[in-house]
């Protein structure tokens, strides 16, 4: 009986850690994709921001009227000039000019003059703002010459409160970490003071390394506050970011521990007891247990089904109807874009039929994936079934949707998938169609953009169509 009892609590500690690793590997993903779409709108704001800073005589009232639609994620917008002297700020536009030659965001663009690139810094403490903020840069060039340093500083809080908002348990993390070592954000339910500044993690950690695999996990002593840790991460090389997800064991094994508390209980006060009830209460305990977790099971996958493509972790169809429906009013209401991409693998059927539905399923997931990564945060994308899959595209017009559309494509197209039988190359036709002011129903959306992706695949397919607008209803003569 206690050899039973014994294995019982081997087989749940390893189910528990295994679990865990799963957790954090998947939070770490929806972190990376979160981190890419965030890096992504604020190349998308500087670049559009300096496009204006030399052709704006009013540059101060411009930078006014277009923060105002981006929302309260940014800072500050400032402009340093060729000398490193702060010439304008959008929080202290008056102000005499500032020397910020000593920060690291307008160094490397001006020992790098002819460069034309995003620079990501790590936490400083802003001399007009006052508050913690990562700045994102993009150098200025005039007549071919460095003129300058667009700066957009956002404070670490936009990553962290988003950070917050998961549940990683009383005693996770989850950070932002530059490959300089230095955090860039943290959410963490042990305080951390002083956690920005000129705090760095121990460059032997593995996701330091560039040698090593661009995401696996961690286990030891966390540096930040000297507790042992599980966790995952994944590097972003382009960034210079790694997204860093940590579990405390007390938090994740505390079930294991009350289940192993009263496993070994149980077994002690049967092991006095007559061998035939022992052995009775035994098997009702053990039935017991695997009645409740095999019905947290069941609820948990019924819960994801409603909501999850459970292959590609998107959502399902039901999910994303209901979504595009809601996006739909909201669109209708405030009399804005909005366009929907239907999007269909290419010969799928092939795939499945010479190579089998396991390769089929790699190929679908990394379809997604390469999908999802183009795609802005507040997006849908969604699996309708087999290789069909939709994405709607808020506040987008028509040639902003053929520009998304083409690039899946070309993305598609261009990206070999890697399989057990080798390297697999697929192509996506897309059917495209825009919201209509008089569309009230998103079957007709559907359907429009469903024609316009049958014309792509009688078209020849690996092509994006676009629908035509649906025609004005007219008052009869």
């Amino acid at each position: 009986m206690w050899s039973v009892v014994l294995d019982e609590i081997k087989h749940q500690r390893r189910a528990t850690v295994e679990a865990a690793r799963n957790d954090a590997m998947n939070l770490a993903t929806a972190f990376e994709a979160h981190v890419h779409s965030a890096i992504r709108l604020m190349d998308i704001v500087l670049l559009d921001m300096r496009e204006d800073v030399l052709e704006h005589s009013d540059f101060q009232q411009y930078v006014h009227e277009e923060l105002q639609a981006y929302g309260s994620f940014v800072t500050q917008l400032a402009v340093i000039d060729r000398n490193g002297l702060l010439v304008f700020s959008n929080l202290a536009p008056s102000v005499k000019p500032v020397d910020l030659s000593d920060r690291e965001h307008f160094r490397v663009h001006r020992d790098n003059p002819q460069e034309d690139r995003l620079f990501i810094s790590k936490p400083v403490l802003g001399r007009v703002s006052k508050q913690w903020t990562i700045q994102f840069t993009r150098p200025i060039h005039q007549n071919g010459e460095f003129a300058g340093v667009l700066v957009l500083s956002v404070p670490t809080s936009f990553f962290a409160d988003y950070y917050q908002q998961i549940n990683v348990g009383p005693n996770g993390t989850i950070a932002l970490v530059g490959t300089d070592r230095s955090l860039r954000a943290i959410a963490s339910g042990t305080p951390i003071p002083g956690r920005y500044g000129r705090f760095k993690l121990p460059e032997d950690r593995p996701y330091f390394d560039p040698k090593a695999p661009a995401h696996g996990y961690y286990e030891g002593v966390s540096s930040i506050d000297g507790d042992y840790r599980l966790g995952a991460y994944r590097r972003l090389p382009a960034e210079s970011v790694v997204v860093v997800v940590l579990l405390a064991p007390k938090d994740f094994m505390a079930s294991f521990h009350e289940r192993k508390e009263l496993l070994i209980a149980s077994a002690g006060i049967i092991s006095l007891l007559l061998s035939l009830v022992a052995l009775l209460l035994f098997v009702l305990s053990s039935r017991y247990f695997q009645s409740t977790d095999r019905l947290r099971q069941a609820h948990d996958q019924l819960a994801q089904l409603a909501n999850t493509d459970v292959l590609t972790g998107i959502s399902s169809r039901r999910s994303f109807l209901a979504s595009l429906e809601a996006e739909l009013t909201r669109a209708r209401r405030h009399n804005e874009s909005l366009s929907l991409l239907m999007l269909d693998i290419d010969h799928f059927k092939r795939v499945n039929d010479v190579h089998g539905h396991p390769i089929g399923d790699a190929v679908l997931k990394q379809f997604t994936a390469t999908c999802a990564g183009m795609l802005r945060a507040h997006d849908l994308f969604g699996r309708l079934g087999g290789e069909e899959f939709a994405v709607a595209l808020p506040h987008t017009d028509t040639e902003g949707a053929l520009s998304v559309a083409e690039k899946i494509r070309t993305a598609i197209e261009q990206m070999p998938i890697a399989t057990s039988v080798g390297d697999i190359h697929i192509t996506v036709s897309i059917g495209l169609a825009q919201a209509d002011a008089g569309e009230h129903e998103v079957e007709q959306l559907i359907a429009r953009a469903d024609k316009a992706l049958y014309e792509a695949k009688h078209g020849g397919r690996n092509r994006v169509c676009a629908a035509e607008p649906r025609p004005f209803d007219c008052p009869s003569a």
